[in-house]
């Protein structure tokens, strides 16, 4: 039998996060902090806790795979649906990496739509701003 421990943050709760961190900005964005080995063995755990975490309204959201010592594409993807989640729900995005992260993300092809930054600072100047809805009839 697993013991289940639910952390509560404000109004919202979800899955023990193992590993990862949660880390809220002085300006209100949350920070999620991977560690480890992110692959197919892991990542049914880290998708549940994204998508808690996509449903905690903040200005932004922040993913930092630095201390992440291994990503593979179930991890990107897991990573990508977050960041889709996020936008759609209309809160900015962004991501943090190492120079090896990056090469990664350059030879799959997800660098550009991901725009990873190196420092937390970078992250929060360039946090990519969610898409703003049509205007209808001259009004926001």
């Amino acid at each position: 039998m697993h013991d289940t421990f639910l952390e509560p943050f404000g109004a919202a709760s979800w899955p023990p996060a193992g590993e990862h961190a949660l880390l809220r900005t002085e300006t209100g964005l949350l920070v999620a902090e991977l560690h480890g080995d992110i692959d197919l063995a892991t990542v049914a755990h880290l998708s549940l806790w994204l998508d808690s975490l996509a449903a905690v309204a903040a200005p932004g959201h922040v993913v930092d795979l630095r201390p992440v010592s291994f990503i593979d594409s179930a991890g990107l993807n897991a990573v990508l649906r977050f960041r889709r989640r996020v936008s759609e729900a209309g809160r900015g995005f962004a991501l943090l990496c190492d120079s090896g992260q990056l090469r990664l993300l350059r030879a799959n092809g997800t660098a550009e739509v991901l725009n990873p930054f190196a420092t937390l600072t970078e992250a929060l100047s360039g946090l990519t701003a969610p898409a703003r809805p049509p205007r209808r009839n001259g009004r926001p």
